[in-house]
Formats: structure tokens, C-alpha cells, sequence
């Protein structure tokens, strides 16, 4: 009623009123704080401060205690390796700027995301540089391989483990080749009796005998560096478990070259018959590989009665061309002489002839003596880490294979020079790096202008790689296992029975070391050679054009590079050809 009584009293345009809402311009709320300028600018100084703060704590610290170990079920013996002793900070998992692999290169190696993080775990974590720790390593698996001694018939009037402070008169001393490959023949790879050995060639410790190794390498004469801290640093990261699978079975995975030989002989080859010929076999082998046949194009070392005759040939050649040096002097001493000019005529057209005759002989019933083929380590793997059983010199035998291309040639830094190559090579073997500063420079590269990449072979137990010499110097380095070295000097090059320029395989010999035909090739029996086992972290120093014939121990990993030196020797070389 008095709700209905105050309606009335309100009639007649009186305005009705509005409710009004409280005004809440003053009350505060429980999160006001949040919008307030002087916190907005206390926790931006805070943020600017941590952000600081970290930083120079990434940039300045450098804590390399180790870490718990990663594996707590092996003890050794003080002074003794273990790997159990390599480990990385804790606090290196909180580095978060990018990682620089030590001593890398900005110009060449891998450039790789996957690669960087690879080795950022292992030099960080897994194996942080500590050289006494590689040191020994290296020097635990020479235990392991046994110690090579010199045998009592090979005796030198110096110590090779501690030669003179110059290359002594007859420096290395050298042996008749049939008593050494009677004493261990090549198609054996077990050691001899007391691992006696005819080792000619010094042994110098990188830390203390740097001096001697100068000279050395001056004379141009070969010699064993030991003890490299770099090499040592390398052979135990590879031999760590795990990380060659990491390296080569991870991200890169990839075909890389191998080397395929129904036995145990492997000898370099460029294959000269005609383009249709090449193609031709290429066809019917791919045809016999699609049709299920398990075969292969390699034929071992070739038919050793076809090498013999393309050596007569080239006798022959040479015999006419010296002849023919004989008259053109005569004839240019008497120009009056008709007879002698008739002469010089009559045997430059005997020497063409002589010549064509050759390479037909060096290219008659040719067969490549390896095929070459491409395969991931993995499978490489599976076919060459096999029990002895399975091994033997007239089982198959596969040999493979890694390029670093690097300054090689123009346009190769981005590794075209080889299909799938591996230039992180660079970053692994640091010692053979082309740096061109000398203060710089690595010790094994005299001429690094003229590197022509870092080549790898891993070997199966029991490859040979035939006698052969190289047209530049070599450095060669043994990460893993163990092979066998047969040297020889260039003076001995009339001995070795080369095959010809020309020959698909020119500057190799002719003669099967495992089983010398000396009636085919009697000088063979004059040569004078001497041989040096190779083991983890040692690095060989090869002069120019010096012979060398390899044999693999035991499953092994090599790398080598070349650099310069194409006019040493090269006197010797000429008399046989080259």
C-alpha cells in the first residue's frame, strides 16, 4: 500500500530517479602493486643485473675439477691408464654460449651444428683435455700390443730409442729384403718370435727430443714421433667407447669410399682402357650384382705372369732408348756423318714403336685389382671385424676409407673434391692442420701450400698395400691397432722392379712380396729394406719417393697428408723411369 501511495505522489512528470553506483575510483585493489613504476623499474634492474651476472659468469669461469667418474666398476694402479678418470665440470652443462672446438680453424674443418655438439660433450664431460691422462693411454696400448725389439741379426751401431743428435753415416741401416720377409713373412700378422723386427729407423719423444727431430727432418730421412700430446689426445678419443659410432654412424652416416680385393692384397689403380671398355665391364658387372651372383670387381694383385711380361716390354723400351741417347749425341758431334743421322732416325721410330708396344702389354688382360665401392663405417664394420677364422690372405679383405679435402685444389672447402667427405677431420687431427704461419704451423707440414687433404684408411686385419712410393712427403699417423711398415730408400729403386709410366699402376712393384718370383724378377733379391710396427699415438715421417709396404696387424685406423717436396730424391726416381 504505501509502495502504491508513493507511485502516486511521484505521477505526473515527476522524474523517476536513478539508482547510482558506488564509485570506486579510491578503493584499492590487493594487485595494484603490480602497474606501480618504481617496482616495473626495480625488477627491470633486476633482470639487467642477472643477465649480467651471468654472463661473466660464463665468460670467466673455467672450473675443470671433474666430475664423478662415469663408470665406477674398474680400479688401476697409480700411474697406470683409466678411463675412468676422464670426466668434465658440472657446472660445464650451465655454458651455454657456442661451443669453439680447441684449436679449430676458421677457414677449413666442419662447420657443423651436429658435429660442434658432439665434441663440446666429449671435451667438456667425457674426456676434458688432460695430457698426462692421453699420454698414458697411448702408452697402455703399446703394453697391450707388446714391445718391439730389434732382432740380433739386425743390429745398428746406434740406439733407435735414443739416436744422435744427427743422422748417423748410413742413416737408416737397411737389410737384404729376403731376410726380413723370411723372419716375418707378409701374409702373417702375427709378430715373430720375441717381437724381433729389423728396425732401422729412430724413435724420438716429442716432449724432450724436438731438436733431433728438426734435424732429421732436414736430411730428409725418415723417423718415429712419439708422444705427441695432440696425437695422443686424438688416439684416445677415438679409441673411447662409443664415439667413432657417434662420429660416423650418427648424423653422418653417410657411403663413403671403400675398398673391396678377393684376398688380402690391395694395390692402387687408375683405369686406363678406353671409355667404351670401361663402361662396358661397369654394365656386366652391375648386371651380374642385380641378378642376385655375389661377385665383385676386384682381382687381388693381377696375373703376376702379365706383369712380368709388361716389365720385359719396358725393359726392352728402355734398352732402345738409351741406345738411341747414344746416337743422337754421336750425331750431333758428326753432322757430316749420313750413317749416323740415318741411325738416330732408325731408332726414334724403333722407340715409338717400343713405346706403343708397352702400354698395349701394361694394358693387355688388364683387370682392376680392387673394386671401389661406397659403404657406411657400420657396414664396413660388419665385414672387417670379424674372428680369424674368417680371415686368412685368400679371404676377401675390405679397406675403407676417409678425405678431408680442406685448401685442396679451388672451390674444395665445401668438400666437392670427394663425394660425402668428412672435413671435420680437420678439428680431429689439429696436427695437421695447413696453418700457414710458421710460429703456427704443425711439425709434420713443411710445405702446408701444398697439402692435398688428410686421407684415412681404416685397415682389416691383414691388408697389404702393396710396395709403391709417393711423389711427395708424407706424415702418417696410427690412432688405433697396429701395422706393420716395410721401408726403403729411393737408391733402391733399380731393385724394386716397378711398373712402368703408363701402367694403371705406375710406382708400385711388380713383385708379390708374399711369394717373390725371382726368376721373373732376380734383382728383387738385391733390394735392401728395413721395417718399423706403427703403433696408437705414433706419427711416421716419410720422405719423398721412399718406398713403403704396409700390413695390417689387426683392425686399425691410419690418417695421413702430404705436403710438398717433389724434387727430393728425385735423381734416384729418374733412373728407373720416372
Amino acid at each position: 500500500l504505501e509502495r502504491r501511495m508513493a507511485k502516486e505522489r511521484r505521477g505526473g512528470g515527476v522524474k523517476k530517479l536513478k539508482r547510482v553506483k558506488r564509485s570506486t575510483k579510491y578503493r584499492k585493489s590487493p594487485w595494484a602493486w603490480k602497474s606501480d613504476p618504481l617496482f616495473q623499474m626495480a625488477l627491470l634492474s633486476f633482470t639487467l643485473f642477472s643477465l649480467v651476472g651471468v654472463t661473466i659468469f660464463r665468460m670467466f669461469h673455467h672450473d675443470t675439477a671433474s666430475s664423478s667418474a662415469l663408470h665406477t666398476n674398474h680400479q688401476s694402479k697409480e700411474g697406470e691408464y683409466n678411463s675412468d678418470n676422464a670426466g668434465g665440470s658440472l657446472l660445464s652443462r650451465l655454458r651455454g654460449k657456442k661451443y669453439i672446438i680447441p684449436d679449430s680453424m676458421e677457414r677449413i674443418g666442419s662447420k657443423n651444428r651436429w658435429y660442434t655438439e658432439l665434441r663440446q660433450e666429449y671435451d667438456t664431460e667425457i674426456l676434458p683435455k688432460d695430457d698426462e691422462r692421453s699420454l698414458k693411454f697411448v702408452e697402455a696400448e703399446r703394453k697391450r700390443q707388446g714391445i718391439y725389439k730389434q732382432s740380433p741379426h739386425a743390429q745398428t751401431p746406434y740406439d733407435i730409442n735414443n739416436c744422435p743428435d744427427h743422422p748417423p753415416e748410413g742413416y737408416p741401416m737397411q737389410w737384404p729384403v729376403l731376410d726380413v720377409l723370411h723372419n716375418w713373412p707378409t701374409d702373417d700378422p702375427t709378430p715373430p718370435k720375441h717381437a724381433e723386427i729389423h728396425q732401422g729407423i729412430c724413435i724420438f719423444d716429442y716432449r724432450t727430443e724436438m731438436h733431433k727431430a728438426n734435424k732429421y727432418r732436414h736430411k730428409e730421412v725418415p723417423f718415429i714421433m712419439r708422444n705427441d700430446p695432440a696425437v695422443a689426445r686424438t688416439a684416445e678419443r677415438w679409441n673411447y667407447p662409443g664415439y667413432m659410432e657417434k662420429l660416423l654412424m650418427g648424423k653422418e652416416d653417410t657411403m663413403r669410399r671403400t675398398e673391396y680385393s678377393p684376398n688380402n692384397h690391395f694395390m692402387y689403380w687408375v683405369d686406363k682402357r678406353p671409355r667404351e671398355e670401361r663402361q662396358a665391364a661397369a654394365k656386366k658387372l652391375n648386371k651380374q650384382k642385380k641378378n642376385g651372383e655375389n661377385v665383385h670387381g676386384g682381382f687381388g694383385r693381377g696375373n703376376q705372369e702379365e706383369m712380368a711380361e709388361a716389365m720385359h716390354e719396358l725393359s726392352e723400351f728402355n734398352e732402345l732408348k738409351d741406345k738411341l741417347n747414344d746416337a743422337i749425341e754421336y750425331a750431333e758431334d758428326h753432322e757430316d756423318d749420313d750413317e749416323a743421322q740415318e741411325e738416330r732416325t732408325r731408332l726414334q721410330h724403333l722407340v715409338m714403336k717400343a713405346k706403343r708396344k708397352k702400354k698395349e702389354a701394361a694394358l693387355e688382360n688388364w683387370q682392376p685389382p680392387t673394386e671401389n665401392l661406397r659403404m657406411t663405417y657400420s657396414d664396413w664394420l660388419e665385414h672387417a671385424n670379424v674372428t680369424d677364422d674368417k680371415l686368412g690372405p685368400d679371404n676377401p679383405h675390405w679397406y675403407f676409407r676417409l678425405i678431408g679435402c680442406g685448401d685442396m685444389g679451388d672451390h674444395t672447402t665445401d668438400g666437392s673434391c670427394d663425394k660425402g667427405s668428412s672435413e671435420w677431420l680437420f678439428d680431429e687431427l689439429t696436427f695437421f692442420q695447413p696453418r700457414r704461419e710458421e710460429e703456427e704451423r704443425p711439425f709434420y707440414l713443411i710445405e702446408p701450400k701444398e697439402q692435398k687433404g688428410i686421407h684415412c684408411r681404416f685397415g682389416m686385419k691383414g691388408v697389404i698395400a702393396e710396395n709403391h712410393f709417393d711423389l711427395s712427403r708424407n706424415a702418417i699417423t696410427l690412432l688405433g691397432g697396429q701395422r706393420r711398415y716395410i721401408l726403403s730408400s729411393p737408391n733402391n729403386c733399380v731393385n724394386m722392379n716397378l711398373l712402368p709410366r703408363g701402367h694403371p699402376s705406375a710406382r708400385h712393384s711388380a713383385v708379390d712380396w708374399s711369394n717373390p718370383d725371382l726368376d721373373d724378377f732376380p734383382t728383387f733379391a738385391k733390394a735392401h729394406v728395413n721395417e718399423i710396427v706403427m703403433q696408437p699415438g705414433d706419427v711416421l715421417y716419410l720422405p719423398t719417393n721412399w718406398f713403403h709396404y704396409i700390413i695390417s696387424l689387426e683392425l686399425n685406423m691410419q690418417c695421413n697428408t702430404r705436403s710438398g717436396g717433389g724434387k727430393i730424391y728425385r735423381e734416384e726416381i729418374t733412373e728407373c723411369g720416372f
